[in-house]
């Protein structure tokens, strides 16, 4: 009857700690004084089969266009980087569980340039590894890395083709926004 009661105690809290995404939250790019500024809202829709359906919806208000390398980039300038958006050229299923967040840190890739830099450089690429915290946030660590992975479609459709391997930590001392945070 005890190891009833545990088990169940147990299945009861594993339930409550596994609380579903919101509908809607805000995404934030932070500064080293954390800073935040919102860049974008994401809706959640929850699905049959345990998944949610993710849909990132950009604040293009926040960003300046540029053309750049000969396509057009929405950046957002710092005095000595800028932080342009990069839309994901692929298909996504754009669904998460709370043990993969792949598609939702596909939806926020970024290209760091200086004002200095004619052009665009995929070799610097941004990628915030998402980790859900034990408040519902979102938090992203930053990834430097190489997004020239991205120029050529991959070979089976949903796949991901950014390898985290090759990505380094960002120098978040030299990053104009070393922190993302989704709530």
């Amino acid at each position: 009857m005890t190891r009833l009661l545990l088990a169940l105690l147990f299945t009861l809290c594993s339930h409550a700690a596994l609380a579903s995404f919101p509908d809607t939250a805000a995404v934030y790019l932070v500064d080293a004084q954390q800073q935040e500024t919102k860049i974008a809202d994401v809706s959640f829709t929850e699905t049959q089969n345990g998944e949610t359906a993710v849909s990132v919806d950009l604040d293009t208000s926040r960003f300046t266009e540029h053309f750049l390398s000969m396509r057009p980039f929405r950046c957002i300038e710092g005095d000595t980087e800028w932080f342009c958006y990069l839309s994901y050229p692929y298909d996504l299923r754009s669904l998460i569980t709370q043990d993969d967040l792949s598609d939702l840190e596909y939806q926020l890739l970024f290209i760091r340039k200086t004002p200095s830099e004619f052009g665009i450089d995929a070799w610097n690429g941004l990628y915030y590894q998402l980790t859900l915290e034990d408040d519902g946030t979102l938090t992203g660590t930053l990834l430097e890395g190489d997004l020239n992975s991205l120029q050529s479609p991959p070979a089976e459709k949903y796949a991901r083709p950014i390898d985290l391997g090759e990505f380094i930590d960002a120098d978040k001392s030299r990053r104009l926004f070393p922190t993302l945070r989704i709530y």
